[in-house]
């Protein structure tokens, strides 16, 4: 067990890897006007792969595709011939080009990565576990190796200052199949100061805790969590 007394948490949610990027997320339609028309991301800033706010088209895939149609037509995304996007707010523009008035009722959809701070807390516990797995021989009674096993985190925030989206997120489900959200968070023992540790969780999913109501705001004490995996890296 590791205690970080007073460590700065700072939980996202985020999508950063291509298994778990938002995919084909709906934008409307193509008015075919033969102008520039403007769309907006439900999540936003749009980022990299590794969570930096990007204006760069290469880094999201646009497609368009017609009413009633089964494949969607992936855009250019080389230039800003087809479209151009704004990381920090999510704006999407279609290029004048490609809102001819062929393209009138044409859906747009985009793929993207995000990465949402939603809340940050005080005082961190993180349990480690780590399956050890004794490898026998028939008729030997030593054992002749040791295998490593499956990884296992759990523990608990002691305060989360939370806003709107974050209890939404932790007391709501995240789809019509009732399944709890993932998150990732990020705790600071020494602060979120460039070069000094960083202790990442990855697919968390919080299920407990209490919540408390002040002049100040909304807090979430004593929240529990299980993941998958802790690694210590630095911040960036």
């Amino acid at each position: 067990m590791v205690t970080y007394h007073g460590a700065t948490v700072i939980l996202r949610f985020e999508k950063l890897t291509a298994e778990t990027m938002i995919l084909k997320e709906y934008l409307g339609l193509l008015s075919g006007g033969g102008v520039d028309q403007v769309f907006y991301t439900k999540n936003f800033p749009i980022t990299t792969g590794a969570g930096a706010t990007t204006d760069v088209e290469s880094n999201v895939n646009v497609y368009t595709r017609v009413a009633g149609a089964a494949t969607w037509v992936t855009l250019s995304n080389a230039s800003e011939a087809d479209f151009a996007i704004l990381g920090a707010s999510g704006t999407v523009t279609i290029k004048a080009a490609k809102n001819a008035g062929g393209d009138a009722g044409k859906a747009v959809s985009i793929d993207y990565f995000t990465c949402v701070p939603v809340s940050r807390g005080q005082g961190a516990t993180v349990n480690f576990d780590r399956d050890v797995l004794v490898v026998s021989e028939l008729g030997n009674p030593a054992p002749v190796e040791l295998i490593t096993g499956h990884n296992h985190v759990s523990g608990n925030i002691d305060v989360l200052y939370c806003d709107r989206n974050m209890f939404g997120k932790v007391l709501g489900q995240a789809d019509w199949y009732n399944t709890l959200p993932d998150f990732s968070f990020h705790i600071a023992p020494n602060g979120w100061t460039s070069g000094q540790p960083d202790i990442k969780v990855t697919n968390a999913k919080f299920y407990s805790g209490a919540l408390k109501a002040t002049l100040k705001g909304l807090m979430a004490l004593n929240v529990k969590f299980e993941g998958l995996l802790a690694t210590v890296t630095t911040v960036p």
